[in-house]
C-alpha cells in the first residue's frame, strides 16, 4: 500500500487563526541570546527558517524549553516542523519580513530530514544601489551583503558608558565595482584578521548575514550587530560561488580593456 505523502504548509500563508501548521524548512541562522541578566547563561535560541520557495520566518525557543532544543538543532539543517505557537513579531530587529513568528514549546517537532533539491540559497542578499544611493533604509530591518574586501583600516577602539569596543572600517566591493562601507565589530574582528594578514593576493570573500544599515550624514554604511550578525569567509555556496564567478569575468573584462587601452595609445 503507497502510503501518502505529508502535507506541508507554506510559510506566506501562516495566520493566527489556525495551530496545526506544518513546515519543511532549512534553518539558514541560528544564534544563542544569553540573559540580560546574566550574560553567561542561555536565555533563548532565536532561528531564521527558509522554506524551500525561499520565503522566511523568525522562531525562537524560551527558557523553559530550551535544553529540549539546543543539542537536536543544527544550523544549515533541514526539518520537518510542527506543533509550534504563532504570534505577531514585535522583535527590535526583523530578522525576516513576516509580520509573525514562531515560539517553540514542549510539544514542538524538529525531525531532521534529508533532501537533496531542497535548496541551499541561505542569503537574503541586498544589492548595493538600495545602499549606497542615499535613500531611506529600515535601520530595523537585517540582511545580508556579499562583497571582495578591497581596503581596511587599523583596528579602532570606542570607549562608552565605561565600556570599550573595538572595531575595523572594511570597504566592500560587488562585481559591478561599486563599494560599500561596512564596519566589524567584536567578534568579526578576530575572525577577518587572520585572513587579511595571510590573503597572499588571493581575493577575501565575505558575506555579512544579519546586519544592519547605519546612516551618517547622508551616507549609508553597513555593520554587524551582537548575536544574530554572523561572518562568511570566503564560503562555498550557490549564491557566493555565483558571485566568485561574476567577480572573475568582470576582472577579466578590466584587465582585457587595460590591454586594448595600452595597444590603442602604442601606436
Amino acid at each position: 500500500m503507497q502510503k501518502m505523502a505529508t502535507h506541508i504548509d507554506f510559510i506566506k500563508d501562516i495566520t493566527i487563526s489556525k495551530m496545526q501548521w506544518k513546515l519543511k524548512v532549512r534553518v539558514v541562522r541560528m544564534w544563542e541570546v544569553p540573559d540580560r541578566f546574566n550574560p553567561d547563561t542561555i536565555f533563548s535560541i532565536k532561528l531564521v527558517l527558509q522554506e524551500e520557495k525561499g520565503d522566511r520566518i523568525s522562531a525562537s525557543t524560551g527558557k523553559s524549553v530550551l535544553h529540549l532544543f539546543k543539542t537536536q538543532i543544527t544550523e544549515l539543517g533541514l526539518y520537518n516542523m510542527a506543533n509550534f505557537i504563532v504570534c505577531h513579531n514585535k522583535e527590535k530587529f526583523n530578522t525576516t519580513k513576516h509580520r509573525l513568528r514562531l515560539t517553540f514549546t514542549q510539544r514542538t517537532t524538529m525531525a531532521e530530514t534529508t533532501d537533496s533539491l531542497f535548496p541551499i540559497n541561505i542569503f537574503d542578499l541586498r544589492p548595493y544601489d538600495q545602499l549606497i544611493n542615499k535613500v531611506d533604509v529600515n535601520k530595523a530591518e537585517l540582511f545580508d551583503v556579499i562583497g571582495e574586501i578591497v581596503n581596511f583600516s587599523e583596528v579602532q577602539t570606542q570607549n562608552q558608558g565605561g565600556i570599550s569596543r573595538k572595531f575595523m572600517d572594511i570597504e566592500l566591493e560587488d562585481d559591478e565595482r561599486k563599494k560599500l562601507s561596512a564596519t566589524f565589530w567584536g567578534e568579526f574582528i578576530d575572525e577577518i584578521i587572520p585572513h587579511l594578514l595571510s590573503a597572499n593576493n588571493q581575493p577575501i570573500i565575505v558575506v555579512m548575514q544579519l546586519i544592519k544599515a547605519n546612516k551618517y550624514q547622508d551616507s549609508y554604511s553597513v555593520r554587524n550587530t551582537w548575536n544574530a550578525s554572523k561572518l562568511w569567509i570566503n564560503p562555498n555556496f550557490p549564491q557566493s560561488d555565483e558571485f566568485k564567478t561574476r567577480l572573475k569575468v568582470a576582472k577579466m573584462h578590466i584587465f582585457v580593456s587595460l590591454i586594448l587601452w595600452f595597444e590603442k595609445g602604442s601606436f
